[in-house]
């Protein structure tokens, strides 16, 4: 017997196995290679349970109460496919050879309660889903900036912004006002029918060009095209209006209430830096505080919770 045997004949063995799981690796030939290869253990099955059971009664609570979850474990232990998998399957847009990918991850379980339950958090809460890998996802002229800044340069790419946080706030005043595909067209013409989707992030195009439009639609705004000014050095914006901002932006893309981030990489990219850790307390700290003194707590894990009074 030679041991290429003992593997399923059905599965290529000398097809290319990817070392780890990654966010960005979402082509769909790559997503049906990991979804048809995913193990889901009984431990596995049963933190899918609670968290979705835990999310179902945070959503049913009327949107007042927060889900905050640190997901731990050991390297190669599953976390960063458990939070990527489930990411999908509230994705609605995501499909494997035209399945949903709700109902490929549905598969892997063995429980059919955990399948309903899935089923049913996802279609009762429709939400966005927003995704990001601090281990590939940084701001290059940043030396280790916040996870919620990183985080919103995130949602504004997610959704379409420029990242220069003016030009992005002019765009988001555009829409509100009915005239973004007035700035469009614009642009197009400016710059010989090129699309701004593909200048968006082009500094040069965007300081010289930006301004200009910008006297040109509200010149009452901006008395001259020197008015207008891309420099964001000055731009101050706190940690809470960051995550104002953001959850605007994601339901004013998608239309839906509902919001999960996910983020991996964490605790690799904070480590002990203290104002990175200081950043991330900020967000939880009332949680945490109130579990110390709420009799009705229900935990997702050892090192993060979310708290019913």
């Amino acid at each position: 017997m030679e041991i290429k045997q003992l593997f399923d004949s059905k599965k290529d063995i000398y097809r290319t196995i990817e070392k780890v799981i990654t966010y960005s690796a979402s082509q769909e030939e790559r997503l049906k290679a990991e979804i048809s290869e995913y193990v889901v253990t009984e431990s596995i099955e049963e933190q899918f349970e609670k968290l979705l059971s835990r999310m179902q009664v945070a959503m049913e609570s009327g949107g007042q109460n927060e889900v905050g979850v640190w997901v731990s474990g050991f390297y190669g232990s599953g976390k960063s496919s458990f939070t990527k998998y489930l990411g999908l399957a509230f994705d609605d847009a995501i499909t494997v050879d035209g399945v949903p990918f709700i109902q490929q991850l549905q598969d892997r379980f063995k429980k059919q309660t955990t399948k309903q339950l899935l089923s049913t958090v996802a279609k009762r809460f429709p939400a966005a889903v927003v995704m990001l890998d601090l281990a590939s996802t940084q701001l290059a002229d940043a030396s280790m900036k916040e996870v919620s800044t990183v985080l919103y340069y995130k949602i504004l790419d997610w959704a379409g912004y420029s990242q220069n946080l003016k030009v992005a706030a002019f765009e988001r005043r555009l829409k509100k006002e009915g005239r973004y595909n007035e700035f469009l067209e614009i642009f197009s013409n400016q710059v010989g029918g090129q699309q701004w989707a593909d200048y968006r992030n082009d500094p040069l195009i965007v300081d010289s060009l930006v301004p200009e439009i910008a006297h040109q639609m509200y010149p009452n705004l901006f008395k001259t095209a020197e008015s207008f000014s891309t420099v964001t050095e000055d731009w101050m914006v706190f940690t809470d209006q960051q995550v104002e901002e953001m959850l605007d932006i994601a339901r004013e893309a998608t239309g839906k209430q509902y919001i999960v981030f996910i983020v991996d990489e964490v605790g690799q990219y904070v480590g002990s830096r203290q104002n990175l850790i200081l950043n991330l307390q900020g967000n939880c700290s009332r949680r945490r505080e109130t579990r110390r003194t709420c009799k009705n707590k229900t935990c997702i894990s050892s090192k993060y919770c979310t708290v019913k009074c």
